[in-house]
Formats: C-alpha cells, structure tokens, sequence
C-alpha cells in the first residue's frame, strides 16, 4: 500500500514543463502533472509537469502508426 506524501505538490503552473521548458505566465497555456509510466516511485506514480500541447503531442501515436493503412 502506497504512502502518500506529507509535503503537497507545487501547482503545476509553478513548475516548467519538462518536455520543452515552457515556463508559465498568466495569460498562457496551462501545465499539468501527468504519471511517468516508466517508473514507479516509493509513494506510488511518479508524476511530471508537461504544458498542454506537450501532453497532447505525448497522447498522440507515432505518426507512422496514424498513417499505416
């Protein structure tokens, strides 16, 4: 059973996204935390921060496997 940690997380929009750096400011796209699928940490999923179109450019498939017919 998994611990969840005493220290809460920072809001994502404090964090830079960690695909492409993008830092945020009011105004601008959002970030998000989303699980790292690779690894597992002590307290359950790992989670990273990703500005929005980082996480919709990680949830779309290669591009070879949207055009195979």
């Amino acid at each position: 059973m998994a611990v969840p940690s005493q220290d809460p997380e920072p809001h994502p929009n404090a964090t830079p996204c960690a695909d492409c750096g993008h830092v945020w400011f009011a105004g601008e796209r959002q970030h998000v935390y989303v699980g790292v699928q690779d690894r597992t940490a002590a307290h359950g999923e790992e989670q990273e921060v990703v500005c929005v179109l980082c996480r919709q450019a990680r949830q779309r498939p290669p591009s070879a496997e949207r055009w195979s017919w």
